[in-house]
């Protein structure tokens, strides 16, 4: 090979070399590369890092090296494979949603997150959403709860931005950015790309903030992280309430603590008040802040009372909170069990959807865009359906199936984010048929680009959407009352549903069959684990499998 020189521009560095080919000679390329950039250390000291992981590189050799990668890639498939007997399609998608949130996050940097499109494009210029909490967080707790801590780090590292936001908009304590990027200060562009439409999410679409504050305290629950917790977690969540202590506004005429002018997960209605999504989430926030003071005081840590003396936070101001949080003004629940999603949105006009595409998903009604629904009863994506999956033991099933029957119709899935909370949903209410639909939206959207604009990038919170689907949905598992709870049901034509799970340092392997599920804990000897299978508990012992006959 004659090497030609280098080539650098805006998407590529490379190198250009010159071979002589011939017909049936292999012509093999090793090639090392190193990365190092200024955050990491003093600019002048890149150099002679590169050159000196490169030179270690180069004496282990290639083969050496493949074979440590191949040893990291096993580890990691071992812990989150998930596979479908008897569909290998299903297989297929699930192992292509998996590999995109392995290759997406790094467990040894705390102070990157995952981008809107991850690594596959520059949509939305790699900001960060709810996302990375609510779609992605749980893969990462329940699988690989390293990756989890880092992406959470992130948040702590991007506080002082939090804080910031909420200054610049008139409150205290800290708010979390709807786009978030290295700073964690508001990027969220205030118009489209052409101009025409002024874009509301950043200064309205709030719940982000109690949405930080889940992920944080879903990994807690199941990892039994309490380090993070008082290294980090209970920092994020004592300013975080401070702005909803300072966000929420008091009617005196109603006696009740309010949100107005704001934007729910749905995304198509703006400036409304009092979302039910965002003032149960504000509600929960508090409530569950004051239990986590409550917890650490209690211990009497001197790093905590060090933490609440740099905060100049009091008992008093604690329990204000509390008392803030048993006054939002929350609808109630209808006697047919549906919750209205914010105030006058039964008084809208409810457009039926008529029109399907290809892919069988919604159009938007004849004279309608993203921009023009907010008069009607639409749905972007789910917003009370959303909060009832993420709330289970909040809502009774009736509730649960009233509000899955009414907002399902309505919703016209204009983000790759929605299928996979209506399938969850869908299974668990007993709509299977449509929920095996959505399954296949989520799991294919990229592979089989139904939704047009997989050019763009993949929709990782789609990937994270569909292990979910797999592992919540058809798995039936979920956290409910500090538990590991399973409700488990297979579609026509699978044979059964493997995956995996970590909790609290232990490793469940879960397999689920048509008429049984097999459950085997790997944890310390003499280790006793209880779980819920269909509502009766089931007691694991360590190393002994178990199986539970459906």
């Amino acid at each position: 090979a004659r090497f030609l020189g280098g080539a650098r521009d805006y998407e590529r560095v490379a190198q250009v070399a010159e071979i002589e080919a011939r017909r049936g000679m292999p012509h093999v390329f090793e090639k090392f590369a190193a990365i190092a950039t200024s955050r990491d250390m003093p600019a002048g000291d890149i150099p002679r890092d590169v050159r000196d992981r490169l030179d270690a590189a180069r004496r282990r050799g290639m083969t050496a090296c493949l074979a440590e990668s191949a040893a990291a890639w096993r580890a990691k498939w071992d812990a989150c494979d998930c596979l479908v007997v008897g569909d290998p399609q299903a297989s297929l998608a699930a192992r292509f949603s998996i590999y995109h949130l392995l290759i997406a996050a790094n467990e040894e940097d705390p102070r990157a997150n995952i981008g809107a499109k991850s690594l596959s494009g520059e949509g939305y210029k790699g900001h960060v959403f709810w996302d990375t909490e609510i779609f992605l967080l749980p893969f990462f707790i329940f699988t690989q709860p390293e990756t989890a801590r880092a992406l959470l780090t992130y948040r702590y590292h991007t506080l002082p931005g939090a804080l910031e936001n909420a200054r610049a908009n008139g409150f205290e304590g800290a708010q979390y950015a709807w786009e978030s990027a290295d700073t964690g200060r508001e990027t969220t562009p205030k118009w489209t790309a052409d101009g025409q439409n002024r874009i509301w999410t950043g200064e309205e679409e709030i719940h982000v903030t109690a949405c930080v504050a889940y992920g944080i305290l879903s990994y807690v629950t199941a990892t039994g992280d309490r380090q993070f917790l008082r290294d980090y977690g209970a920092e994020i969540l004592y300013q975080t309430s401070r702005y909803w202590a300072s966000r929420l506004e008091w009617n005196a005429a109603e006696a009740q603590f309010e949100l107005t002018g704001v934007i729910g997960p749905d995304e198509f209605h703006e400036h409304v008040d009092n979302n039910t999504f965002t003032n149960r989430l504000a509600q929960w926030h508090l409530e569950q802040a004051v239990a986590v003071f409550e917890g650490l005081a209690a211990e009497g840590r001197p790093e905590h009372e060090a933490l609440l003396e740099r905060l100049e936070l009091t008992r008093e101001e604690v329990a204000r909170w509390g008392g803030i949080a048993g006054r939002i003004y929350l609808p109630a629940i209808s006697g047919d069990g549906l919750i209205e999603q914010f105030e006058g949105y039964f008084g809208l006009e409810d457009v039926p959807i008529t029109e399907w595409d290809q892919n069988r998903m919604p159009r938007y009604p004849a004279g309608h865009d993203h921009f023009s629904l907010n008069g009607t009863m639409l749905l972007k994506q789910p917003d009370v359906v959303m909060l009832t999956y993420l709330l289970p033991d909040a809502y009774p099933d009736a509730v649960k199936a009233a509000n899955y029957a009414f907002y399902e119709k309505r919703t016209l899935h204009k983000s790759s984010l929605s299928p996979a909370v209506h399938a969850i949903m869908g299974i668990e209410v007993g709509d299977r048929a449509t929920a095996e639909l959505y399954f296949q939206r989520s799991a294919f959207v990229d592979l089989r680009d139904n939704q047009g604009n997989t050019c763009d990038g993949m929709h990782i919170a789609s990937a994270g959407g569909t292990w979910q689907i797999l592992v919540c949905g058809f798995g039936g598992f979920r956290v409910r009352g500090g538990r590991m709870t399973f409700r488990p049901w297979l579609p026509e034509g699978w044979d059964a549903l493997r995956f995996r799970l970590k909790w609290r340092g232990m490793d469940l392997a879960v397999t689920v069959a048509r008429d049984e599920c097999r459950f085997l804990l790997t944890a310390p000897p003499g280790t006793i684990e209880t779980i819920e299978v269909r509502d009766r508990a089931h007691g694991l012992a360590a190393g002994e499998e178990v199986v539970v006959r459906l």
